[in-house]
């Protein structure tokens, strides 16, 4: 039995959502247009006896999606937050959780995700509970900000139920608690501060991607985002290639986050500025691994003209990113639709959205936490799991996104009118037109349930979806939940 197993918050039943990304100033950089459905879900949940726990598990809010946005923001999150709190695409939201927060009974937990780290810092947290409770001492007592990194324990019924972001384990979005810790101590106390070095994943959106979203915004949307979006840039904005492709400095920071998770010193305070390797391989005793060659290979592989696309995890050094061929076919002056249909349709095999996909965030979280903990919850990728854990009897469940997702069919890959019409959407750089385009915008508004149940407590993959006049919960599929006997 583990030592925290008697002391752990208990609830008769718990639901977890995640990725609402609610920011952005007007409609056309929101991609978060499910407010009134999430208002009503809160409310559905706050009317229900017992003692209930909402987790919002995970970029409850984005900062980097808003206007004049940064890497990180310690100074302006608050007038940010406060701004996304009273904006009228997410205002229900909000409203909803403050009737839940004053429900006796209830509980809500907020979980850091890497798009929203600003709310770690001290004043943030006082700004978030002001926002949703004000001056209601026991609302404020019935909120629980897991903001630290170690994630969110819970029980229900007779099972262990933990929730994390996910991002924990992807070496592009890796979040510094510590740094952050001692970010906001130095600031609070007036000490001078260093400047806030992003991880690559923050880095792209902020110098990269933002750019390119207010042109195009189905970057946001559509996945998967390597054998799906770059393509998709590469072939309709042939013009951004070397802001897609020549990120250098985002690849010298990925490189050594995944050093620095490896090696366990992620939020080390003396970790060389310069990025320099000296003196590492002293203090690491790892006989297999070179870190200082490592790095030097990497640098010499970009200086000598290597596609540092090349070198993301997961793309194999010999795999043609579809995207190039249709980007340079292009501008030989070929049709772009035909040759991006044609680039992209290997996604005709794509299995990311199935719900029973395994998938790299399952793997390494799997590995990462403890075989005491039944039901491991989580965000991140966007893409909603079901699925069992492979070294343990208990489960591992995502909660996909409530944002809206693109998926490109086969039928829209397959067929040249179908595609056209997608390709029409893509181009015309608005979110309406997406709206507008056929099949194209999913919303799955996803929710992870844990129950009791006659055989003991069950965990489920399930929609807010419209039932005849009304919202309900409704299962992704029969065979998209488990029961911990």
């Amino acid at each position: 039995m583990s030592v925290w197993s008697e002391n752990i918050a208990n609830f008769d039943e718990l639901y977890s959502i995640s990725d609402l990304h609610m920011g952005g100033s007007g409609t056309s950089s929101q991609i978060f247009d499910s407010g009134a459905e999430l208002a009503k879900l809160i409310d559905y949940l706050r009317t229900k006896p017992g003692k209930i726990a909402l987790v919002i598990n995970g970029d409850m809010v984005d900062f980097l999606a808003e206007p004049k946005a940064k890497a990180f923001d310690p100074t302006g999150a608050a007038i940010k937050l406060t701004r996304i709190a009273n904006d009228p695409a997410f205002e229900p939201v909000w409203t909803a959780l403050k009737k839940l927060v004053r429900t006796k009974g209830h509980r809500l937990v907020i979980t850091l995700g890497n798009h929203d780290l600003e709310l770690a810092l001290p004043w943030m947290k006082e700004c978030l509970l002001d926002l949703l409770a004000a001056e209601d001492d026991s609302a404020r007592g019935r909120i629980i900000l897991a903001f630290d990194g170690a994630g969110f324990l819970s029980r229900v019924g007779n099972a262990t139920v933990m929730c994390v972001h996910g991002n924990e384990v992807d070496d592009w979005n890796i979040t510094d608690h510590e740094t952050i810790r001692r970010f906001g101590r130095d600031l609070q106390q007036g000490r001078s501060v260093t400047s806030w070095i992003p991880n690559a994943g923050t880095h792209l959106v902020i110098e990269v991607m933002n750019d390119i979203k207010r042109r195009y915004p189905f970057v946001d949307l559509l996945k998967p985002e390597l054998q799906a979006v770059i393509p998709v840039l590469l072939a309709i904005a042939p013009d951004k290639r070397d802001r897609i492709l020549g990120a250098f400095p985002v690849l010298k920071r990925l490189t050594m986050d995944k050093l620095r998770r490896a090696t366990g010193l992620l939020g080390a305070e003396d970790w060389p500025e310069d990025l320099g390797m000296a003196g590492l391989t002293n203090t690491i005793r790892r006989p297999a691994m070179n870190y200082n060659a490592l790095m030097m290979a990497v640098e010499d592989r970009v200086s000598r003209g290597v596609e540092p696309m090349s070198l993301v995890p997961d793309v194999e050094a010999n795999q043609k990113l579809g995207g190039l061929d249709a980007a340079w076919n292009w501008m030989r002056g070929k049709d772009a639709r035909d040759t991006l249909r044609m680039a992209l349709e290997s996604l005709q095999k794509d299995r990311s959205f199935e719900w029973s996909q395994q998938d790299d965030t399952f793997w390494q979280l799997d590995e990462m936490i403890g075989a005491d903990v039944d039901f491991l919850l989580a965000g991140h990728t966007h893409l909603e799991r079901a699925l069992r854990r492979r070294k343990t009897n208990g489960y591992y469940l995502n909660s996909g996104t409530w944002a809206r997702l693109i998926r490109l069919e086969a039928k829209f890959l397959t067929d040249s009118a179908e595609f056209a019409n997608v390709y029409a959407a893509l181009v015309a750089g608005s979110m309406t037109a997406l709206d507008q385009a056929p099949e194209l915008v999913m919303r799955r508004r996803t929710v992870v349930a844990i129950r009791p149940s006659e055989a003991g407590t069950r965990g489920e993959l399930l929609h807010w979806t419209s039932i005849g006049s009304k919202f309900d919960l409704a299962p992704v599929d029969p065979q998209a939940g488990m029961t911990k006997v």
